[in-house]
Order: C-alpha cells, then sequence, then structure tokens
C-alpha cells in the first residue's frame, strides 16, 4: 500500500472563482461609500462610519478597536470634536492618544 501525494490543480478541482466584495449592486456601493478607514494605536480597519457622529463612531468601535476613551479624533489631519459628522468624503479617522506632554 503506497500513499500518493498530490496537489489540486486550482482551476479545475475547485471551481469557478468567488469575487467577494465586488459586486456593482446600488447596496453595495452605498455600503462602500460609507466606509471609512480608521486607526487606533495599531488597530487598524475599514468600517462602514460614514454619516455618524464621531461619539457614535466610538461608541461603536472603542471596544473592538480598543479607543482609549482621551484619544482626540483627527479627520484627514484635524483634530476634533465629538459632535463632528463623519462624511462619506471622508479617507481616514484615527484616534490619537496625547501623550509627550510635560507639566
Amino acid at each position: 500500500m503506497t500513499l500518493e501525494l498530490r496537489r489540486p490543480n486550482p482551476v479545475s478541482e475547485l471551481g469557478p472563482s468567488v469575487q467577494f466584495g465586488g459586486g456593482s449592486s446600488d447596496a453595495s456601493t452605498a455600503v462602500d461609500s460609507r466606509n471609512i478607514v480608521v486607526t487606533s494605536g495599531i488597530h487598524r480597519g475599514r468600517f462602514p462610519i460614514g454619516g455618524l457622529r464621531v461619539r457614535e463612531a466610538r461608541a461603536v468601535l472603542a471596544s473592538l478597536m480598543n479607543i482609549d476613551p482621551s484619544a482626540v479624533a483627527v479627520i484627514n489631519g484635524r483634530a476634533v470634536g465629538e459632535d463632528e459628522i463623519i462624511s462619506e468624503n471622508i479617507t481616514m479617522v484615527a484616534f490619537v492618544k496625547p501623550s509627550a506632554i510635560k507639566g
């Protein structure tokens, strides 16, 4: 008895390829326009937060992104308040902890 090892042929044995997130429906386009890059420390992700206020985005993402409560929200390089609305044309939202402050 011998054991035959071989690699599968991806084209013929795995079937047709499936495309994820590449649909052209109106629903996916609406969600894609709300997806904004969010960073907090070493964490980075793309989330549908377009149209939310900063405080709402912080509340939704706090545990997922480990956002410090004292972190300042920065939108496209500009520090903003908690009532700022994150518009859909925003490139990036960063939650940055203040550091290197001398007393």
